[in-house]
Formats: C-alpha cells, sequence, structure tokens
C-alpha cells in the first residue's frame, strides 16, 4: 500500500458514491488508484471523485482518469469529478480532458445534480 494517495468512500446515497481522493496521482499510485475506483464503479452507477485532496497529478494520474471514464462508458455507469485542484484543472484544460468529464466545483452541487438513484441525468 502506498501511503501517498487514499481512496475512501465519504457517502452512498442509492447508486451513487462518493470518493476522497487525497495525496499523489502519479505513476506509481496509478495502478492502485485504477482499482480502488474499477472495483467501486461494479456496484455503483455514478461515482464522485472528490479531488480536493489531489496534492499533485501527471499524465499517469490523468491517463487512468481517462481509462476509468472509458471503464465506467462501458458498463453504463458514470465518473463525475468534484473540486480537481488547480494544477489538475490546468491539465484536464490543456489536454481537453475538461471537455468530456463531469465537473463541479463542491461536493454538494455534485450531489444536489446526481440523483439518489445513481441515474445520469437525462440531456
Amino acid at each position: 500500500m502506498n501511503p501517498a494517495l487514499r481512496v475512501d468512500v465519504t457517502d452512498t446515497r442509492g447508486q451513487t458514491t462518493a470518493l476522497a481522493v487525497t495525496g499523489e496521482l502519479d505513476l506509481a499510485t496509478a495502478t492502485r488508484f485504477f482499482r480502488d475506483v474499477r472495483d467501486v464503479l461494479g456496484s455503483h452507477l455514478t461515482v464522485i471523485l472528490n479531488l480536493a485532496g489531489v496534492t499533485f497529478c501527471d499524465s499517469s494520474g490523468l491517463n487512468t482518469l481517462l481509462r476509468l471514464r472509458r471503464r465506467a462508458q462501458d458498463t453504463g455507469c458514470r465518473i463525475v469529478l468534484v473540486a480537481p485542484p488547480a494544477q489538475m484543472t490546468r491539465l484536464l484544460t490543456v489536454t481537453g480532458a475538461a471537455g468530456i468529464f463531469t465537473i463541479h466545483g463542491s461536493l454538494a452541487e455534485a450531489w444536489e445534480t446526481h440523483t439518489a438513484s445513481g441515474t445520469p441525468p437525462t440531456a
């Protein structure tokens, strides 16, 4: 277990669960991060990733988020990002990834938007 990254379930409402991600999301932690989130995707329709505690994210971390998003789509689930720090927001923006994720500024906003059933809102 790498102490540089923590992924903790903070709340579950129906088919939606929120995970707090804390620490560095990089080459050393990406595999474990992928496994931890993938395991939760198997039992919830919506996974909210609270990224406020992420202290660093490199291209490996971004790639892992993209892989998780693809896996979620393939299984009929969704991943929602919450409060990515400034460095991570820049990385998401510069790469164009910000346009493919649902991103909220706060956990409260994410819970308000995503119903307790976990069903993605209709467009």
